[in-house]
């Protein structure tokens, strides 16, 4: 980490697009003026833990809501770089516990949570008045694409677009390309011809993607009149959010769980059960019909699915159902 300012944010488009508005907010120029992180939910206490110990001037988190889990970890690591100096602000869309807004704000954390919108809105919004910015064209633009494809509306052309090329990549590769996209949104482009290439391999390897995850598909009853999907996802398109949908109309199920082959989480997708009280039971959290868990296999079963990839399957079911009893059923919305 080398600059004054750390912005540690989601590693989708919404993530992405808030980085990029928040630059153009402070004016700064992405990963040379400042130090980029981008992080899942599940990994981002140990991300601030490493932004603690460098004695930076400011963080701003943006979509990237607490897990349950790692709570305590991330109130740590927030106390250490604000003992250490730090401004901390944090903005967020997903949903919150009244006991986590109360802790970090005594901590002295700017938060900024507003569930209406997404977080490339929030930033847009409440980034702007902090820093007395007039929101430009553009910016609006950007928001209004992201949050089309976020909030899973569609009502914006480039929605679907952009969705996709953001993942177009993985790896070291995906991280730098991801970065190359901050730097174009945060000069002004929603759209360059290294994007039109990008989405067309894309929707080729989306196109194979599903495939493979048909033949990699469980349908289970997890509780009376509650049936959900279960896929095991190899990295790469399609997106969790797009294969997740796609799975509850062919199977006619509550909702989905998608386990990553390779990884320690899973994503949780529904369009009538508020999947966000079965992710927090597991340690994580999220939105009513999309949210996320940490995966942590046993060491057996860790084995077992070197040999038995489906054993991930096996092992994230009995996890699910166990929530789902907890909460006396499927929680609908």
């Amino acid at each position: 980490m080398v600059g004054k300012t750390v912005i540690v944010t989601h590693t989708d488009l919404d993530g992405v697009a808030s980085a990029a508005i928040y630059h153009r907010v402070i004016g700064t120029i992405p990963d040379v003026e400042t130090t980029v992180v981008m992080t899942e939910p599940y990994r981002l206490h140990r991300v601030l833990r490493q932004v603690a110990v460098q004695r930076v001037e400011r963080i701003a988190i943006m979509d990237l809501g607490p897990n349950a889990s790692t709570f305590e970890d991330t109130v740590a690591a927030l106390a250490e770089a604000i003992e250490g100096g730090a401004r901390v602000e944090w903005y967020d869309h997903h949903r919150w516990n009244d006991e986590w807004r109360e802790r970090l704000t005594q901590l002295g954390v700017k938060l900024f949570i507003d569930t209406t919108m997404c977080a490339a809105g929030v930033v847009a919004t409440y980034a702007s008045k902090l820093y007395e910015v007039e929101v430009d064209e553009f910016t609006k633009k950007l928001v209004s694409a992201t949050c089309a494809a976020d909030l899973w509306r569609w009502d914006d052309d480039l929605a679907p677009r952009l969705y996709r090329v953001i993942d177009r990549y993985r790896g070291a590769r995906g991280d730098e390309w991801k970065r190359k996209l901050i730097r174009g949104f945060f000069e002004g482009a929603l759209w360059w011809p290294d994007l039109d290439e990008a989405l067309n391999e894309y929707l080729r390897l989306e196109f194979r993607g599903f495939n493979k995850a048909l033949r990699n598909t469980v349908v289970e009853e997890v509780a009376p009149g509650c049936r959900a999907v279960f896929v095991l996802k190899d990295p790469g398109p399609p997106n969790a959010s797009i294969l997740g949908n796609a799975l509850l109309d062919r199977f006619d199920a509550d909702f989905a769980v998608i386990v990553r082959r390779r990884g320690r989480g899973i994503s949780l997708r529904s369009r009538n059960v508020n999947v966000r009280e079965i992710a927090y039971r597991l340690g994580g959290g999220g939105h009513p019909k999309a949210a996320g868990a940490p995966l942590n296999l046993p060491f057996l079963y860790r084995l077992a699915s070197l040999f038995y990839p489906k054993t991930r399957l096996a092992y994230a079911r009995k996890l699910v159902e166990a929530a789902v009893r907890e909460a006396g059923g499927c929680p609908r919305l």
